[in-house]
């Protein structure tokens, strides 16, 4: 009976199967959060274009005095640092998210690397028993061959002693 087949390394294999899964949720995770930074540039932006046209309005107007003008401009510079700010996360989280692209495709082809070599060990091991069950085959008919040739000679043995 051929024996069964046995991948030493099917550890590690699994070890990199569930450390390549980690490394993509760890990259849905960056790009979920690069995802709410954009969604929160595009708020910001059409918070700071609503905010100038109502500052527009108020210009053509003439409804502006001195406090006005002070929180204006107070609320314009917050607004350009608060878009600073969500420029510089997104950058940071645009790097993160590729970072662990690069994370999860090394962790793709260490797994890829062991499940080639798992394969090339599989077929070896199918050509060893393939190989066992026809050295066994041949054998058999090789018996068979010479059981025949005997049962022939004795047959012929006995109608000669029998004429």
């Amino acid at each position: 009976m051929a024996r069964r087949f046995r991948f030493r390394l099917e550890q590690v294999l699994r070890l990199r199967k569930q450390v390549e899964e980690l490394r993509i949720r760890e990259l849905a995770q960056a790009q979920g959060e690069l995802l709410k930074i954009e969604d929160s540039l595009r708020a910001h932006s059409e918070e700071e274009k609503a905010f100038l046209e109502r500052y527009g309005e108020f210009e053509k107007i003439g409804a502006f005095n001195a406090d006005d003008a002070m929180a204006y401009c107070q609320y314009k510079d917050w607004l350009l640092r608060r878009e600073k700010e969500l420029r510089r996360r997104e950058k940071e989280w645009m790097k993160e998210v590729e970072r662990r692209r690069q994370a999860v495709v090394k962790a793709s082809r260490d797994r890829r690397l062991l499940e080639n070599l798992r394969e090339k060990q599989f077929r070896a091991h199918a050509q060893e028993v393939l190989s066992e069950e026809q050295r066994f085959l041949d054998e058999i008919s090789s018996i068979a061959f010479v059981r025949r040739a005997r049962a022939l000679q004795l047959a012929d043995v006995h109608e000669n002693l029998g004429r």
